[in-house]
């Protein structure tokens, strides 16, 4: 039947595609701290955010001495509101002849899903800017589970609130484990029940779409000569433009058995040429040995205090201007649709969002890199 109606003419339409949604999980907004979207809701768009002190033992003191005090210089992390996304869609007659529900189905749920894909794309990548990992390489078990607690509570990170978020494949590999799995290991029946984890070994799980492995252009080249404890090398060899090397992955180098990760890079016309590695090198290295890039994705172990986000919609414009626009909060995210004229013969439908993302504190988050 076709659509007889104009209420795809109001944005309020457009906002139920998010009652509709079904598709994968995308959850790492609500999972991480919120705690300043208060400070941005109508205006500005940075947040400092005060990190807290380790002020290490206590002092001795003889009551009534003189007291000698300890200065402070407060550090903050900043997170920006510098991440603007939108989906816009052009619907012609042929579209709109479509019922309100295929309307939504055909269109709306998939304009909607891509904002939340995106946004929780680029909190995992802020994500993998974490320096603490467990290498799983080699094949996923319950005991990198329990390497990254331990880890967490060896950074004196309380057992309250940690929460474990993987893809798809490592969330299935660890379905198949016994501790995992058997009744009579885990004193649990979720996965055969719900086929879900949902707490095991301190963490709560949650299974997430948008992480995902990716291939870069070139996985091997060589390095210069560098001192032990260098935080930075300098590599040849690379020719990865197409895909660049991603902070987060795996490096090794020949006749250094220490596993680094990547912790940033500078490229030269668009080739890798210096790469940011943690920790500092356990060896001074040789000029012209072998580096290898291991492209992994990871499992993200962590408290929401780790990491911050920030969001607020774009404002609602006036009457009169030619556009019609509403906000609608999903999910914890507050998204304004816009429906607009193309100028032509067609419709255009946008949704756009204002966010920012910043791993605040790096001690207390631990990722598990996995190759699969």
């Amino acid at each position: 039947m076709s659509n007889t109606n104009t209420d795809y003419l109001y944005p309020e339409f457009w906002a139920q595609s998010f009652q509709s949604l079904n598709m994968g999980e995308y959850n790492l907004q609500n999972l991480i701290s919120r705690d300043f979207d208060a400070q941005v809701a109508s205006f500005g768009t940075k947040v400092n955010v005060p990190l807290a002190h380790d002020f290490g033992d206590a002092d001795d003191f003889t009551p009534g001495s003189a007291i000698g005090a300890t200065s402070i210089t407060q550090e903050e992390a900043e997170v920006n509101l510098n991440l603007s996304k939108r989906k816009t869609i052009n619907l012609t007659a042929k579209e709109l002849s479509l019922s309100p529900y295929d309307l939504i189905q055909n269109y709306g749920v998939g304009m909607v899903k891509s904002l939340l894909l995106t946004v929780n794309k680029e909190i995992y990548k802020e994500a993998l800017k974490a320096k603490h990992f467990i290498d799983a390489c080699a094949g996923i078990s319950e005991d990198f589970i329990v390497s990254a607690g331990t880890k967490l509570s060896n950074l004196e990170v309380g057992q309250i609130g940690r929460v474990c978020v993987a893809s798809p494949d490592v969330m299935g590999a660890l379905k198949k484990i016994d501790a995992f799995q058997a009744v009579d290991n885990s004193g649990k029946d979720d996965i055969m029940k719900d086929g879900m984890i949902t707490r095991r070994m301190g963490f709560n799980f949650y299974e997430n779409n948008a992480i995902a492995k990716y291939t870069p252009a070139d996985v091997a080249g060589a390095c210069a000569a560098a001192d032990l404890a260098a935080v930075e090398i300098t590599v040849t060899g690379f020719n990865d433009d197409a895909a660049p090397i991603r902070v987060g992955d795996k490096l090794t180098i020949a006749d250094d058995t220490t596993v680094y990760t990547v912790t940033g890079t500078t490229l030269t016309t668009g080739d890798t040429t210096k790469i940011g590695i943690y920790p500092a090198l356990a060896v001074a290295i040789a000029a012209s040995k072998v580096v290898t890039i291991t492209p992994v994705q990871s499992a993200l172990c962590l408290v929401p205090s780790a990491m911050a986000l920030a969001a607020r919609s774009y404002g609602v414009l006036p009457e009169g201007v030619g556009v019609k626009s509403s906000v609608s909060n999903y999910n914890g995210l507050p998204v304004r649709f816009s429906v607009f004229h193309d100028g032509i013969l067609g419709l255009n439908v946008q949704a756009d969002i204002l966010f920012g993302t910043k791993l605040v504190n790096q001690n207390r988050i631990v990722r598990i890199i996995e190759d699969l």
